[in-house]
């Protein structure tokens, strides 16, 4: 009887999924088969596309389903276009060799024919995949090496999954001027405290896409947008080691500041990326425990709403949503009609310079300190432990300044207008500019009885 034998194709990087290159693997594998009159049913196909096999701990689909259709005894035999597209390590020649044991499983490929239960062949096979092994080693070192000469240039690894980062050119030097105006169009609107849901959504409406034909997501824009390449630094084993070969998309200002907003928890900052129902929620605080407010249900109907502490053991403030929202809205309107708040708010192009300069000597005496500073004496790194903590409160209060100098940004449009134009706002704005003109703290009220009791709520503009 013809043995029943399993064709196994799979390459390492297919470009965008293109399945040519393992189909012609298929061709060549199913004309050794018949030219042995062997058999292939079509279940027996495996494949691997863009799987690479020197990784251990990479999962390769494929691979593992074919080890299965040989421990049920489903084939007599493999077929692979050549040795190194079925093992490249030494644990995987083992793991087919303890199933394939006592089965008679033949091994087949242009190259020529291996008897997995004869153990001439299988002392080939294993002197084969050590060389594979050693080949792979060799090239990960000297591709470590070649990385190391780039990164002294400057420059770090060329293209991405796509066959180019995002922003640049597949030369990795150049940058693309649509993908550079999409950057900086989604650092603006994360400064302005855009939800990210909001800006992806935008993006993917508009046609906007990755560099692999993907849509944006949370996770790939907030990646994108925190890379040191952004700001031409270039990163090595997740430190910044210094300057870039290519120019910067955002300048290390703004880069640094739209790292530390999505660097933010939500619960302890305005910029929110969970969807809001509720003008205020978790904006408000609690003044007996500081915790935000959050929607909460009145005891005395379920139908009326209001913000309340939800903070176990205090849970001492709640008030009736509408009149809450209505007192903080005439606020907020007073304050946008209000030039002198304007004049105050309004940045000036000369304040952002010195503090970016200040940030970067700091940095700069950060790294000296560390590395003149030795941990082998007790003494020693508890004074470097000191330095450096003074160093980075220093730098987080310069980033806060920085990030203030923004908040104009956040209220482009909102001056002098009036609440029709306000309730036409979408929300994340109307919570936006409350955020930035507003702290609210809310105490248990003295007044007893229906009403609203404005003594109990502090407006204190930012």
């Amino acid at each position: 009887m013809p043995l029943r034998a399993a064709v196994y194709c799979r390459i390492s990087l297919a470009r965008f999924d293109d399945t040519l290159k393992v189909d012609d693997q298929e061709r060549v594998c199913r004309e050794l088969a018949a030219a042995r009159g062997w058999t292939v049913a079509p279940a027996h196909v495996f494949k691997d596309n863009s799987k690479s096999a020197w990784r251990r701990d990479r999962k390769r689909p494929g691979w593992e389903a074919m080890l299965a259709a040989v421990k049920a005894g489903e084939v007599d035999a493999i077929v692979v276009y050549h040795g190194d597209r079925l093992v490249r390590q030494m644990t995987d020649l083992e793991a087919l060799i303890d199933l394939a044991d006592t089965k008679g499983i033949r091994l087949a490929s242009p190259t020529g024919e291996r008897d997995l239960d004869n153990a001439d062949d299988r002392y080939i096979l294993r002197i084969e995949a050590a060389g594979n092994t050693r080949e792979v080693d060799a090239t990960s070192r000297r591709l470590k090496r070649h990385y190391e000469r780039l990164a002294e240039q400057g420059i770090t690894r060329l293209g991405g999954r796509g066959g180019r980062a995002y922003g640049f050119e597949p030369d990795g030097l150049t940058i693309r001027e649509a993908d550079k105006a999409v950057i900086q169009e989604v650092a603006r609107r994360v400064l302005a405290r855009e939800p990210m849901g909001a800006i992806v959504r935008s993006l993917n409406d508009r046609g906007i896409r990755t560099v692999t034909g993907a849509l944006w997501d949370h996770s790939n824009m907030r990646r994108v947008l925190t890379k040191p390449r952004m700001a031409g630094l270039l990163e090595r084993r997740g430190e910044i080691v210094g300057e870039a070969a290519w120019p910067a998309i955002l300048d290390r200002e703004t880069w640094q500041t739209v790292r530390d907003v999505l660097g933010q928890k939500a619960s302890t900052f305005t910029y929110i990326t969970h969807a809001r129902t509720h003008l205020l929620s978790g904006i408000p605080r609690c003044g007996p425990c500081g915790e935000p407010l959050a929607p909460r249900q009145n005891a005395r109907g379920k139908h009326l709403l209001g913000y309340g502490c939800i903070t176990p053991g205090c849970r001492k403030t709640h008030r009736a949503m509408h009149h809450l929202d209505a007192y903080v809205i005439g606020a907020t309107l007073a304050l946008l009609a209000d030039g002198r708040v304007r004049k105050r708010m309004q940045p000036t192009t000369k304040n952002t310079a010195p503090l970016t300069a200040e940030m970067n000597k700091l940095a700069q005496r950060r790294e000296q300190v560390i590395a003149d500073f030795g941990d082998d004496d007790e003494m020693g790194a508890d004074v470097l432990r000191l330095s450096v903590r003074r160093i980075d409160k220093r730098l987080g209060e310069l980033r806060a300044e920085i990030e203030a100098a923004q908040t104009p940004s956040l209220l482009a449009g909102l001056w002098n207008i009036d609440r029709a134009g306000w309730d036409a706002l979408e929300l994340h704005r109307r919570r936006a500019a409350i955020s930035a003109l507003l702290r609210i703290t809310v105490w248990p009220s003295q007044k007893r009885g229906p009403g609203f009791d404005p003594s109990s709520v502090e407006l204190t503009p930012v």
